[in-house]
Order: structure tokens, then C-alpha cells, then sequence
């Protein structure tokens, strides 16, 4: 299987292990995404282009979904929508591989993982409706892109992309996001899956410059239950996320100013997303994937 890291083609060569926890998200993909859509109703989540540019008079060859109904209440004449494209959307999932991202408060998955498998679900989700899907990883630059497609055997590119990327070093938001935004030529569905331990400000710049570019910006905000809690007791060492510092402290004494900090953290990113028109939901990894996509999709459908 072949990925571009750093604008060239590379080899990468998945071992046994690999191809397991490719198998793998294959089937935890396929599970949440028949879940999800069991008894729901069958219209795309995603799918084709709902923006048109401008209308042309109806011709009884046109199909009647395409006849803009407002139109013809206002007009009494028929006129079909002329849509600015008609190819179905290309989604692009652009998942954190930073170190902040390889904890888990408990024993649930790390938030790496879980995103691994929350990125692997989305990309099948659009691929099962003909949209086209791709996937980057990332930590303080790009690691590997698969560019969207809809090709019947992308999805495994997909996948063994996912299996063999590893938490690697700090984050950059903003110099990652200026990447992807130049290497998707055409506008899209682009999916930011991470914790965003990193500058708001930085996020913000980096997200505006793919919204200038009119893709449709999602932003799933993962968090460890650890981190909304801080449930430890004894005295504890603690390593900077993000960084090498450590401290020792006791955290009944630094508790209540960490969940202050975390909570006007988590506020400064969902504000950096809204002031920009961009979704934004947060995750807890103790969520089934299943249910995650649920919410985030009702929420989505809800928004119109």
C-alpha cells in the first residue's frame, strides 16, 4: 500500500499486526456504520451538492425532483435548478496522531484509538454512499494522505493508512491545516478528529483558511472521561501532554483550577468553530462509536 507523506509516494509495509488491526477497523467500521443506519431513513448524510447557481426552463425529460417547487409557487412556471456540481461530495478525514493523543485516563481506548476507529467509520459511512473518501494523519506536520476517492478497493488504502500510523510527536494545528487545505484542490467535507491540545488561536486561523476555501468544516473534539473529572487522589506525577515537563502535585489541591482551565479551554475551541459557521461536537472516548456518529449526525441533519 502506497501514501503521500510530504508531497512523494512512500512505500508503507504493514506486518502481521497490521493487517490484524486492519481487519479489524474494517469490522468495527462496518458494525457502527450498519448500527447507525439500521431503521433509519435512507436519505444520504453526506451525498451530492445541494447549491445551485442559477435555474433553466423545465423540460418534460427533467426529472421532478430537480423542479424548484418555491419557484413555480411564486411564478406559476416550472424551473429546474442548475446545480454548480453534481459529483458526489469528497470527505476527508483528518485524524491527530500527536503525543497528547496516546492517553487514556482508565480502561477504555486512548483517544488515538478511538479516533482510529471514529475516522475509519466516517470514511465508510461516505463510501457506502458513493461519496468519495480520503484520510490524512497528523502530528506536528502531515504523516500520510490518502486523497479522496470512490474507487471500489479505497477503503483498504484507507484502512492500512490508519493501521500503520502511531502517535508520534507535539502538535500544530495551524501549520496542518494550511497543509491539507493544499492538497485538496476542490472543495469538500473535511472532518478534523483530535483532542486540540494545542493554541486555540492557531486552530482558528488554520480552520478559516479551509472555510475561505468553502469546504464544509467538521470539527469532532475527542476527550478522555479523565479529563472532564480529573478523578485522582494520591499524590501524583504528571506529564505535560504536549511537551517534556513534569510536575509532581497532590490533586485535591490543583483540581478544581485544573477543570477551570480545562473548561475555558474547551469553550475557547467550540467559540474558535462557531465564530467561523464550523460544527463542532465534543466526544467522550467512553462513547460507543455507533452512538458518537448518531448524535454527530442528528445534530448535522438538525442544523440543516
Amino acid at each position: 500500500m502506497a501514501a503521500t507523506t510530504g508531497g512523494r509516494m512512500t512505500d508503507t509495509v504493514i506486518d502481521s499486526s497490521g493487517l490484524a488491526l486492519a481487519a479489524r477497523l474494517d469490522l468495527v467500521a462496518r458494525t457502527a456504520v450498519t448500527g447507525l443506519l439500521s431503521g433509519l431513513h435512507p436519505s444520504p448524510f453526506f451525498g451530492s451538492s445541494v447549491e445551485y447557481a442559477d435555474h433553466r426552463p423545465y423540460t418534460p425529460s427533467d426529472e421532478l425532483r430537480m423542479v424548484d417547487w418555491k419557484l413555480l409557487a411564486k411564478t406559476d412556471r416550472l424551473f429546474v435548478k442548475l446545480h454548480e456540481d453534481q459529483t458526489n461530495t469528497r470527505v476527508t478525514v483528518i485524524l491527530d496522531a500527536s503525543r497528547s493523543m496516546d492517553f487514556s485516563g482508565g480502561e477504555g481506548p486512548t483517544k488515538f484509538e478511538y479516533g482510529r476507529f471514529l475516522a475509519a467509520s466516517l470514511c465508510h459511512l461516505a463510501l457506502r454512499q458513493n461519496d468519495a473518501a480520503g484520510v490524512a494523519t497528523f502530528d506536528h506536520a502531515v504523516r500520510a494522505f490518502v486523497p479522496p476517492r470512490s474507487a471500489g478497493r479505497h477503503f483498504h488504502a484507507i484502512l492500512e493508512t490508519l493501521a500503520a500510523a502511531t502517535p508520534g510527536t507535539d502538535t500544530s494545528l495551524g501549520t496542518v491545516l494550511r497543509e491539507v487545505a493544499g492538497r485538496l484542490p476542490r472543495r469538500g467535507i473535511v472532518v478534523l478528529v483530535s483532542d486540540l491540545l494545542d493554541d486555540p488561536d492557531a486552530l482558528g486561523t488554520g480552520l478559516g483558511l479551509l472555510r475561505h476555501r468553502r469546504h464544509d468544516l467538521i470539527v469532532l473534539h475527542l476527550v478522555d472521561p479523565a479529563e472532564r473529572t480529573f478523578p485522582w487522589e494520591k499524590p501524583t506525577r504528571f506529564r505535560d501532554a504536549e511537551g517534556e515537563g513534569r510536575l509532581v502535585a497532590n490533586p485535591r489541591h490543583v483540581r478544581a483550577a485544573y477543570l477551570e482551565r480545562f473548561a475555558r479551554f474547551c469553550e475557547r475551541v467550540r467559540s474558535a468553530c462557531l465564530e467561523r459557521a464550523i460544527a463542532y461536537e465534543q466526544i467522550g472516548t467512553d462513547t460507543p462509536y455507533a452512538e458518537a456518529l448518531a448524535t454527530f449526525l442528528a445534530r448535522r441533519a438538525r442544523a440543516g
